[in-house]
């Protein structure tokens, strides 16, 4: 796990401080070793190419000797810097031998270079893993760049005005290269879409013309950065469903999920689990301890406020797995005075993954250097209240339309409008009785008013969801016609993909944490997506399909414990000890002003919100106190 950077295409005088520039801006993806190299396909002259620069810091996992520093070169001549773990190498590298291509190295590193030189960029597709790398073939003058199939590990890109092309895994490494070769300029669509969803959607960052490669694609550019070919080698397999019975699919399931967590418990430096009283962290330790020959080490958050406290549940489950368990313990006081530290670690806005920044602190301060999560349990197994109300409102909207009674609901709404419940119920009578508009509702954050009260809609922006038109294009053109299904592939595309897994990238590095997520593995992920989704539906149990894998060894009282979920008290808080700085930063007119926001619909929203408007509760004012922090701490403009 590490931090990558690149250049292509720019003068050598230009490209070398602005490298090093980006490399700098990550040491905290990289505390055990960085370094920077410039390679050209023939000797420098006058007339020769552009040298390409690579960077890399490193956090040691497999093989923590000098053997394993990067960039890294092939005895073929093949070049790579590389931000990741393939968990399946050791065998790559029998397979390799076999194949007369032997490696000489004991990293997951040097299996991606050996089998580029067996198999071209075909060979992604026997990597298992979470990865993004940049690998140059000076012979053929060409650069591939390569992303996971989830998109767990992020590969942002960026074409200069003047010609080129620069890589990174942060948008901050790609700021730090400078003015010259990437304007601090936002994008007025991504901060639509993050007003909405409290996210910043698609692949588009907030910056304007920087781009997130898509999971599971394959670019090549040549050696000035141009794009050659881009491939999509993998998406989500959803499908009508396994033509098997729920016995066989749970048989599969179970098979699967044991080599998923087995082969992610590969590390050469200490491991453990986050355990919390969910049914997806205990599966991950309930698998892991039956498969690892050693004591396995949980951890859990103890929290001073105990109805955010799960570490009592979490003790218990450790009990009963017979796991070496530590808990940490996490205090409001604390957590107040380090926030600003979480503002920034954050490299996109975003209203969550402040949770993931004091886990993984604490599993840090534990001994930890890799923890496993239970992310992606919830898409994939439909644990989100998601499943359950979106199929509801749409029934509900398919109701009053043939009744011609969406007046009323829009009423009703009004008169339960003291909850946010009945703000939303009002919104519904507004929205279409279609699948994908009302999950976006279901997440939808700053409603539409609001939003035009703050800006202007950006020309390719849909109205109502605030995502780009083709975001929604593409969520429409995978989405299964099971209906359980469709929801997964918009959770599992959208609020996961968006942020999620970006938010527990960023923050876990903020600590110099590898933080893995074996229920992502993508052979675990073609078989539950295969699946039925009347099969993800509550028995009551919740996720019995996920719950019937695991087996026996699951804490029998884990599928009965009420969902929580590590949560902050924003509001006591915002209302509270942390009313000032908030209030400065949604106040700060200059900064609106930069971004083409209305500074005072934003001081209106504010005060709005203390006069109790349940339109404007406390996630609304984080978004707005996020947006406008990130942007006066990254000197952005419109």
């Amino acid at each position: 796990m590490c931090g990558i950077a690149g250049i292509l295409g720019v003068r050598r005088k230009i490209a070398e401080p602005a490298l090093a520039a980006m490399l700098a801006a990550i040491p905290h993806r990289g505390p055990d070793g960085h370094a920077m190299a410039f390679f050209s396909p023939e000797p420098n002259g006058s007339n020769g190419p552009t040298p390409v620069g690579l960077a890399h810091g490193r956090l040691a996992i497999i093989e923590p000797t000098p053997s394993g520093l990067q960039p890294m070169v092939d005895d073929s001549g093949a070049i790579i810097t590389f931000n990741g773990e393939i968990y399946n190498y050791r065998q790559l590298q029998r397979e390799l031998e076999a194949a007369g291509r032997p490696c000489k190295t004991k990293t997951d590193t040097e299996v991606i270079l050996k089998g580029y030189a067996t198999k071209g960029i075909e060979s992604a597709q026997s990597l298992r893993g979470m990865f993004a790398f940049a690998l140059l073939d000076p012979k053929k003058r060409l650069a591939w760049l390569c992303r996971d199939r989830l998109g767990i590990k992020p590969l942002y890109v960026y074409y200069p005005k003047g010609g080129g092309l620069l890589f990174a895994s942060e948008v901050r490494q790609l700021l730090a290269a400078g003015e010259e070769l990437v304007p601090r300029r936002v994008s007025p669509a991504a901060i639509e879409s993050f007003l909405a969803q409290g996210m910043v959607c698609g692949f588009d960052a907030l910056i304007d013309g920087v781009t997130l490669l898509g999971p599971g694609e394959s670019l090549v550019v040549d050696w000035e950065g141009r794009p050659q070919k881009q491939v999509k080698y993998w998406q989500l397999p959803f499908g009508d469903g396994m033509h098997c019975t729920r016995e066989r699919a749970v048989a599969d399931l179970t098979e699967t999920l044991r080599e998923a967590v087995d082969c992610h418990m590969i590390s050469d430096v200490p491991l453990g689990v986050f355990l919390s009283s969910g049914v997806d962290s205990n599966a991950v330790a309930a698998v892991a301890s039956g498969v690892s020959r050693d004591p396995v080490h949980t951890i859990a958050i103890g929290f001073d406020q105990p109805r955010f406290d799960e570490s009592a549940e979490a003790e218990e489950s450790a009990h009963v797995l017979g796991t070496t368990h530590t808990t940490q313990s996490l205090h409001v006081g604390e957590m107040l005075g380090d926030i600003e530290r979480v503002f920034a670690a954050m490299d996109q806005p975003t209203v969550d993954g402040f949770n993931t920044y004091f886990v993984s602190r604490a599993a840090r301060n534990a001994g930890l250097t890799v923890a496993l999560s239970g992310v992606g349990g919830d898409e994939l197994f439909g644990g989100y209240a998601s499943f359950r109300d979106v199929p509801r409102a749409r029934f509900l909207r398919k109701v009053t339309d043939r009744l011609r009674m969406n007046r009323a609901l829009a009423l009703a709404g009004r008169v339960a409008s003291s909850r946010r419940g009945g703000v939303k119920l009002e919104e519904l009578a507004h929205r279409p009785a279609d699948l994908l508009a009302l999950y976006m509702l279901r997440r939808e954050l700053v409603l539409p008013a609001e939003r035009r009260a703050l800006m202007d809609l950006p020309q390719e922006a849909d109205p109502s969801s605030g995502l780009e038109q083709s975001i929604l294009r593409a969520l429409r053109d995978g989405m299964p016609a099971d209906t359980a299904n469709a929801i997964s592939s918009f959770e599992l595309r959208s609020y996961m993909r968006d942020m999620l897994l970006r938010d527990a990238d960023v923050f876990s590095m903020a600590n110099s944490l590898e933080l893995r997520v074996p229920l992502l593995d993508h052979r675990l992920v073609e078989v539950a997506c295969s699946l039925p989704g009347r099969w993800k539906r509550p028995d009551p149990r919740p996720k019995p399909l996920l719950i019937d894998a695991v087996g026996p060894r699951l804490p029998e009282r884990v599928p009965h414990r009420k969902k929580r979920g590590f949560t902050f008290p924003w509001e006591a808080w915002i209302r509270g000890a942390l009313k000032e700085k908030a209030r400065a930063s949604i106040h700060a007119e200059d900064v609106w002003k930069r971004l083409g926001v209305n500074a005072q619909a934003a001081s209106k929203l504010w005060d709005r919100f203390g006069a109790q408007d349940p339109r404007c509760g406390a996630p609304q004012m984080l978004a707005l106190w996020v947006m406008s922090d990130f942007a006066a701490r990254h000197r952005l403009y419109a």
